[in-house]
């Protein structure tokens, strides 16, 4: 097919005008898209996962692989306040992406944040201190801060347990009922009916699945949480017990004979021994 030299041209500016403004946007959208106030770099994704009180499940995840492993890591930890991640089983299953994200991811980073605590090495935290007895009241009332909190988590997640719980017991009920109308319907060959039954049947089972997943995790950090409780109880207990001693680094030493020559030194004495002396001092 043969152009005709008009045509030809035509073509040819078309292209040039083409290729011009299309290198014109490009430079100038640097200085225009600032102007707008809009960020090009990728990081203004993140806006897209953000809500309000809602944690990015990318931030915990990664503070949860940096956080594994620092058992001899001294931490400066403040407590994970999960108040604001509370949220009722009804919201979850309305809205699981996010719901997720606070019952279960929030709760995952909050055992991991108590664990790493409760391994802070306390005597290499004590040696670098500037002043010990101050070092270790702030770690006492931190270890007691966590515990505390950790007593209105553990209510909350009974609570939500017992919604799922409450849950479950009624989609159960739906399933059967649902069940009961399509083999009624099959018997009478009898389609009216069957169209809403098997939403329900389908609805209901989803409902309960979901809701079993979600329990089996609640009661795993329900666990998690009540042994880290029972851990941090010896702890507190080990260092308001021997304060005087871990601040003045003192060291009994347990001769090879047994313990009755340096009890009889009240060199080490039981806890109700001790609260004894307190009392008669």
């Amino acid at each position: 097919m043969v152009f005709s030299s008009e045509v030809k041209d035509f073509i040819r500016n078309t292209l040039i005008l083409t290729l011009f403004f299309t290198l014109v946007l490009h430079l100038s959208w640097g200085y225009i898209w600032p102007m707008l106030g809009l960020k090009m770099s990728a990081g203004a994704n993140d806006l897209s996962f953000s809500q309000a009180d809602m944690t990015y499940m990318g931030n915990i995840a990664t503070a949860m692989s940096l956080s594994i492993g620092q058992k001899e890591t001294q931490i400066k930890n403040i407590w994970v306040d999960l108040s604001n991640s509370t949220i009722s089983i009804a919201e979850v299953l309305s809205s699981p992406n996010i719901g997720q994200q606070r019952l279960i991811g929030s709760n995952m980073l909050g055992v991991s944040s108590y664990a790493n605590i409760l391994s802070t090495d306390i005597v290499h935290l004590l040696d670098s201190a500037t002043d010990r007895a101050i070092a270790l009241g702030e770690h006492i009332s931190l270890l007691k801060s966590y515990y505390n909190r950790t007593l209105e988590r553990l209510s909350t997640i009974g609570e939500q347990i017992g919604d799922l719980q409450g849950i479950i017991d009624k989609s159960t009920t739906e399933t059967s009922g649902a069940k009961t109308i399509m083999q009624s319907s099959y018997d009478a060959y009898d389609y009216s009916g069957v169209d809403g039954a098997i939403d329900s049947y389908i609805t209901a089972k989803h409902t309960d699945t979901r809701a079993r997943v979600y329990l089996i995790y609640l009661e795993r950090f329900r666990q998690s949480y009540t042994a880290l409780q029972v851990r941090n109880l010896r702890l507190i207990d080990a260092l308001s017990n021997n304060r005087d001693a871990l601040i003045k680094r003192s060291t009994v030493v347990i001769p090879d004979s047994g313990t009755d020559i340096i009890k009889t030194l009240k060199l080490i004495q039981t806890e109700a021994e001790a609260n004894i002396s307190k009392t008669l001092q």
